[in-house]
């Protein structure tokens, strides 16, 4: 299976982020440390790459876009489905962006790893 790896790179990425989102002593250094780094991957960048990996095939771009495309679609995903979910008084705070975020992440793995592959019964 190829997408093995992808799932468990994100699983590790999003136990971390939750990890530092709940934990109690959120004053300490470290915790701040760990807390910017696997938040900023898991808000900024993992999205976006599981988004291209949704959208395209490995052989259509290369690492480089995949990579670029990754950042600029996780700006614009996430932030948008935070405000439309604020429309319908969600409140936007730590943890319902985490949660959207989650949302979308598991959404388009459950995709990649089921039914990107198949051949949909409507299109034959």
């Amino acid at each position: 299976m190829k997408n093995k790896n992808l799932i468990i790179y994100t699983s590790v990425i999003t136990l971390i982020t939750a990890i530092t989102l709940f934990i109690p002593y959120q004053d300490l250094s470290i915790i701040k440390l760990l807390r910017i780094v696997f938040g900023s991957i898991f808000i900024l960048f993992l999205p976006g790459y599981i988004l291209t990996m949704t959208f395209f095939d490995e052989k259509e771009i290369d690492f480089l876009e995949r990579f670029a495309l990754s950042f600029a679609l996780s700006i614009s995903v996430v932030p948008l489905l935070s405000f439309y979910f604020n429309l319908i008084w969600i409140r936007i705070n730590e943890v319902s962006v985490f949660l959207i975020t989650l949302f979308v992440i598991v959404i388009n793995l459950v995709y990649i790893t089921f039914f990107k592959d198949k051949k949909l019964w409507i299109l034959k």
